[in-house]
């Protein structure tokens, strides 16, 4: 657009540059305003997110270039370019090997006793096996009035850097203080979903949930327990995504043979690293319809090379692959919402702004540029359900 602007404004003549100037500025205006609309100013937009001196911002800029192997190519055929970057991505990340020294063990799932709630839904707290000795809790929220000819759509919700995540977004509150924090946010995103006549699953996060930590014994790791499971993990080769991802299709392996879920309408959602682990596995498993990644779908890095993520969301030799802007193609043609907050310290606007629209260039090629949006909430790292609604609805279709 820019470029087309200019052209236009060179078209004036001497005579009608006093009228240009204030054409141009108004195109400023608008566009000032519309980036403080979506939570952002002019001034925000063209602020560095992090600043490093020049030797050591060139020796970053050149080391996290890599080789973009898969990076996505408009000339290539849209399904040729996605199967083989889908492919790439399940070996680079680990999961390929968990498969294989997986491959002759059955997860095995302990539903818990459904136990009625003031709410619309009951609520049992299961567990599954996903591997020898690893048992990933989950809650399993159910509307009373569910029955097997009407199959339900499934949300599948796995929580980030929260030890109580499974319990906030089941609505399965330890005390009033817990219940407080997480209602202030509208945290409880899986009790939302049941209300809204959905089955859902809210699982632990491997390494993130207080049932499935790895320890980090005299605190060598930072008295970070999903550092420690991204340093047992890579010495494995494996990565912490790769076993969180691998806990989430045992689980829908599961759910999708259920007599009250319908296979066909399934959606995922996770703030924070439960974003992060949303959009993994939306790009690797096609089984699910619908992706909202909250506070979380980014590039990997910012223009002056910052890393965005935590340690335990590491895929090694990333760059080499691509980026997160191939990570939200692999979700095409099915849907894909990003929502951020426009006060997360954590995120940088102007990054996500310009992934945002590098993913529905990606879904344009796709045929499906309506399936891709970025919503803004008004604050900060946080579920915005009233930016989600509606586009699951939709996708859900």
């Amino acid at each position: 657009m820019g470029r087309n602007m200019n052209n236009f404004f060179h078209t004036f003549s001497v005579r009608t540059f006093t009228r240009t100037i204030n054409i141009s500025s108004l195109m400023i205006g608008i566009f000032s305003h519309l980036l403080f609309c979506q939570g952002l100013s002019a001034q925000d937009a063209a602020q560095p997110f992090v600043t490093y001196s020049n030797s050591i911002g060139n020796y970053l800029k050149r080391i996290q270039q890599g080789k973009q192997t898969h990076a996505f190519d408009p000339s290539l055929g849209f399904e040729e370019w996605q199967t083989k970057a889908r492919k790439a991505l399940i070996k680079l990340t680990g999961l390929k090997k968990l498969e294989k020294e997986l491959a002759g063990f059955m997860p095995k799932v302990k539903l818990g006793e459904p136990k009625k709630t003031e709410d619309s839904f009951t609520r049992s707290l299961c567990s599954i096996e996903t591997e020898p000795g690893i048992f990933v809790p989950f809650y399993l929220l159910v509307p009373k009035d569910a029955e097997p000819t009407k199959p339900r759509p499934l949300l599948l919700c796995p929580h980030g850097h929260d030890k109580l995540g499974l319990h906030s977004y089941a609505g399965a509150f330890k005390d009033e203080k817990h219940k407080r924090e997480v209602l202030k946010k509208e945290g409880d995103i899986g009790a939302q979903a049941a209300r809204r006549g959905f089955v859902v699953v809210a699982p632990a996060t491997r390494g993130l949930a207080e049932e499935v930590l790895i320890p980090d014994p005299k605190g060598r790791h930072g008295n970070r327990p999903c550092r420690a499971q991204l340093i047992h993990g890579l010495l494995a080769g494996r990565t912490p995504i790769a076993e969180r991802v691998w806990d989430m299709q045992c689980l829908l392996d599961w759910a999708e043979k259920h007599p009250l879920i319908d296979p066909k309408r399934i959606a995922m959602t996770g703030n924070s690293g439960g974003g992060v682990l949303t959009a993994y596995t939306a790009a690797i498993d096609t089984r699910i319809r619908v992706a909202i990644p909250s506070c979380s779908f980014t590039s990997v890095m910012s223009a002056e090379g910052f890393i965005f993520h935590c340690d335990c969301c590491l895929i090694p030799k990333l760059r080499d692959w691509g980026d997160w802007k191939e990570l939200g193609g692999l979700v095409a043609p099915r849907h894909l919402l990003i929502v951020h907050g426009a006060d997360d310290s954590l995120h940088h606007p102007p990054t996500v702004e310009k992934l945002a629209v590098n993913i529905g260039n990606i879904f344009q090629a796709a045929g499906v540029r309506n399936h891709t949006a970025l919503k803004w909430g008004s604050s900060g790292h946080r579920f915005y359900p009233q930016k989600m609604w509606p586009f699951i609805k939709k996708g859900l279709k």
